[in-house]
């Protein structure tokens, strides 16, 4: 429980950390169609480096689920999480008649704060109410809407029953576990010490046996093992039911599911931060290049800075074109700025140039080539 407290915390608090670019810490921001993760700032133009960071991140969770099981449910989940805290409330009060406006009332609390973090993923926190409430933007109130219905429908009605019969991601972690991944249960060779008091069963949010070993729909809350030790502790005596490696307890990593997958992630983790160090520090997409003239032409473009400091961009002479009119790039805290450029060629039948972005003054430009025809 303490561990899910600081991963929830942590899941409440990611949107709001600012890097030194102005950006959060870890957002895919819809209005500018970008990634932002850690100093960088993954365009979605970038298909590739979007696809091998989702790659990455499934393999990371293949790893941690072929060692540690269903360890996302029982120390990581939000879900299960307010579902726990749900749990643990309703079992405080002996009034039945206001259970179950305390479970709505609480239900609907927490969906509408986890629904407002989710976006917060999405919508910069700091800009948040005024792109949620505002006129133009009803799409996204509405969605904030469905969302916020769904939670409140898991966490005031269902919570253990999604776990337990209709969460995806538990069919796909209990497909990744063997004999020898990590589980809730009695070591081997305790069934004698079992008092049979059912006291785990009854413990269970989701009303197991944990004594079966391994069983699949177990959360690894850990609700059993601290039951358990609690009947012990009055025979001072230890309780029989632990996170257990297999059936011999040990963590036993020759296994070749186990060597495939870390080959994979480390591999797929050094292709990552490379690619990811070789992010260029400033970005062209173009939106429109409009013939004006028999050799004049009107670029508009938004140009993108994964820069972590203000700068000023600017666009080098070049022998294949004159520059007409176009006005400096200031970057602060915005990562988007529009470009209008307009050049006029300098040479006849000429299809292509390429454009000579100067940010720094002892760094080489960025280069970035420009289509005509």
């Amino acid at each position: 429980m303490i561990l899910q407290l600081i991963v929830v915390s942590c899941v409440f608090i990611i949107p709001f950390i600012k890097t030194s670019n102005g950006n959060s810490l870890i957002r895919f921001d819809i209005p500018s169609s970008s990634l932002f993760f850690f100093n960088h700032i993954i365009d979605v133009s970038n298909f590739f480096l979007l696809f091998l960071s989702g790659l990455w991140l499934t393999f990371v969770f293949i790893l941690l689920t072929q060692l540690f099981g269903r360890v996302w449910c029982g120390f990581l989940c939000p879900q299960s999480f307010f579902s726990l805290i749900i749990e643990k409330v309703k079992k405080k009060y002996k009034n039945k008649k206001l259970i179950k406006p305390l479970e709505i009332m609480l239900g609907f609390l927490f969906a509408a704060l986890l629904t407002t973090v989710w976006f917060m993923y999405f919508i910069s926190p700091y800009d948040f109410f005024n792109i949620i409430f505002s006129s133009s933007s009803n799409i996204a109130l509405i969605l904030w809407v469905i969302t916020f219905s769904l939670l409140f429908l898991d966490f005031g009605f269902i919570r253990f029953k999604w776990c337990k019969y209709l969460c995806p991601y538990s069919k796909f972690q209990y497909v990744m576990t063997d004999n020898n991944t990590m589980y809730v249960g009695m070591k081997h060779g305790k069934d004698d010490d079992c008092l049979k008091c059912m006291a785990c069963v009854k413990g269970c949010p989701l009303k197991i046996d944990p004594r079966k070993n391994p069983d699949a729909d177990c959360i690894y809350c850990g609700l059993c093992i601290d039951v358990c030790n609690k009947i012990f502790k009055k025979k001072n005596k230890n309780g029989i039911l632990f996170y257990v490696f297999g059936i011999k307890n040990e963590l036993y990593v020759k296994r070749l599911n186990l060597i495939i997958t870390s080959i994979i992630t480390t591999v797929l983790t050094i292709v990552f931060i490379y690619h990811l160090i070789g992010v260029e520090p400033i970005s062209v997409k173009y939106n429109s290049i409009e013939k004006t003239s028999s050799d004049t032409y009107l670029i508009k473009a938004i140009v993108t800075s994964n820069l972590d400091k203000p700068a000023q961009v600017m666009i080098e002479q070049s022998e294949c074109f004159d520059i007409v009119e176009y006005t400096p790039i200031m970057f602060k805290r915005n990562k988007n700025v529009e470009l209008t450029l307009s050049i006029r060629l300098k040479k006849d039948n000429i299809n292509s140039i390429k454009l000579k972005l100067l940010y720094n003054y002892n760094k080489p430009p960025v280069l970035s080539e420009v289509k005509l025809k």
